[in-house]
């Protein structure tokens, strides 16, 4: 443990190319900042092609993804097995039994579950048994699991695609996700020997089932890296359920990783969580990928610095690059735009993403009169991402609290200047960015306008950015993350 390389068992959720929302991005810029350091790391994840598994695994020898389409060490759990043991809630040698551990009432919770439990309050249990599948529904679950990769394992693919096609879930919802999460961590934890893996890194409270089940059945410590909180999302209005199993998971883990000392705060605050227990990890930005800027990016900024003389002969274009929920402030940002436009007429701002609330978006800047000057893109692949942030130019993230905020870093390796919400984990460690709170919308507004009007300001901003945004890199957030690893262990060894 001490130095040296480390082998990792993670627990994530989404995974490039497979893309819903930040967390993807995180988990794929610290996988790939650990792996080039040298450590090993087996991604567990509810669900990702086989096809796209290998084609990382080849780039990648550091890493093993393991998803139901893509089982782990496939050749050793291929051989035949006891059905009426898999029917009892086992595969071999108890890889999927200990996942009945989670049963908050069961007998085979660790202590450090049962310490955690003590926290939560009789409805705040009952919230969280309301999420768990049924144990009818756990051995039908392992049963699909168990056939349908022995359906891979006779490496028949004709036969594959004739009885099982594609991995599909029975309800498709996260208690199934998370049931399958556990069991194919589990699953790994009995094939590669648990004594081979150090750490256990899971990711938000996606992976709470998984950490119960383990902590009962080995003695690896557990980091929870904590990207968002329930009260990030939907604030003291969140759903209850998730707000009950994200207070458990913060108590069961032996240390928690938090974004951004605002989240820590929130940690600390909402859920009780000691502070000592908790490690700040900064997110980073893939310059190589970013700063590779598209020639709509050089067309559009040669002639910014001229933008006062061109006012009336080119518009500035606004940029919001998001999910459009509550969390992300898009109203505030539509409001701002207004303001903007009575001051700035020749301005148009684009939106990049969707969300419950985009019809209430588009709803707003029809009331306003200025829908006519927004584009609404919808959900975009990374790719295109880039490329609609590069042809911006000022980039706007209003959130109400935004716990990190990786896409502000992106806008500035791409030479873009940047308004931020102060309630933002990315407005903590940032100098060069024009920083609002999320309800002043006039200050936004003259924000915007001053970026457009002031082509010094404008250029000095995004140079001085530039080369701020050079020191957040995956490499770095990774060592964070290892030492908090080391330091965990060690604890964990003299308790």
């Amino acid at each position: 443990m001490c130095g040296g390389v480390m082998k990792i068992l993670m627990l994530g959720w989404e995974f490039p190319p497979l893309i819903s929302g930040g967390l993807a991005t995180a988990t794929e810029g610290l996988v790939s900042g650990l792996t080039k350091l040298g450590h090993q790391i087996a991604l567990v994840l509810p669900h990702f092609p086989h096809d796209s598994a290998e084609k990382i695994e080849a780039i990648n020898p550091h890493l093993t993804i393991v998803s139901p389409e893509h089982p782990f060490n496939l050749e050793r759990i291929s051989r035949p097995v006891d059905e009426a043991y898999v029917a009892s809630g086992g595969l071999e040698s108890g890889s999927y039994g200990a996942s009945e551990s989670y049963r908050l009432s069961g007998k085979k919770s660790s202590e450090s579950s049962a310490d955690a439990l003590q926290m939560l309050s009789h409805y705040e249990t009952a919230e969280i048994e309301s999420l768990t599948l049924s144990p009818e529904e756990r051995i039908q679950l392992r049963e699909r699991l168990v056939q349908y990769r022995r359906l891979l394992a006779q490496g028949s693919e004709e036969q594959s695609s004739n009885q099982t096609g594609q991995w599909t879930p029975l309800r498709s919802d996260v208690s199934e996700q998370t049931e399958i999460l556990s069991m194919l961590a589990s699953d790994v934890l009995r094939i590669e020997n648990k004594n081979i893996f150090e750490v256990i890194h899971a990711h938000d409270w996606m992976s709470l089932k998984a950490i119960s089940n383990l902590k009962s059945t080995s003695t690896l410590p557990v980091v929870l890296h904590v990207h968002s909180t329930e009260y990030d999302r939907a604030g003291v209005h969140g759903n209850q359920k998730i707000q009950a199993m994200e207070k458990l998971g913060f108590h069961l883990a032996d240390r928690l990783v938090a974004v951004s000392n605002l989240t820590r705060r929130i940690l600390v605050d909402h859920y009780g969580i000691d502070s000592g227990k908790i490690d700040v990890v900064y997110n980073a930005s893939n310059l190589a990928h970013n700063k590779n800027k598209t020639h709509i990016r050089k067309q559009h900024s040669e002639d910014f610095d001229d933008l006062v003389e061109k006012t009336d002969q080119r518009t500035a274009l606004i940029s919001f690059v998001g999910r459009v929920t509550y969390q992300k402030g898009p109203a505030y940002f539509v409001q701002s735009a207004h303001r903007a436009l009575q001051i700035q007429p020749n301005l148009r701002f684009q939106v990049v993403g969707t969300g419950d609330l985009l019809p209430s978006m588009r709803q707003l800047a029809w009331e306003l009169g200025i829908l006519d000057k927004f584009t609404f893109h919808g959900f975009q692949n990374s790719k295109k991402v880039e490329a609609l942030l590069a042809d911006s130019d000022v980039f706007v993230m209003p959130s109400v609290s935004e716990p990190f905020g990786i896409v502000a870093l992106e806008a500035m390796a791409q030479d873009i200047p940047i308004i931020i919400s102060k309630q933002s984990g990315v407005a903590e460690c940032l100098m060069h960015a024009l920083k609002v709170d999320f309800w002043d919308t006039d200050l936004m507004a003259d924000r915007i306008v001053s970026l457009v009007r002031r082509p010094r300001l404008h250029r000095e901003l995004r140079r001085n950015a530039s080369r701020e945004v050079e020191r957040f890199n995956w490499e770095s957030s990774a060592r964070r993350c290892v030492d908090v690893y080391r330091k965990t262990a060690r604890r964990t060894i003299k308790l």
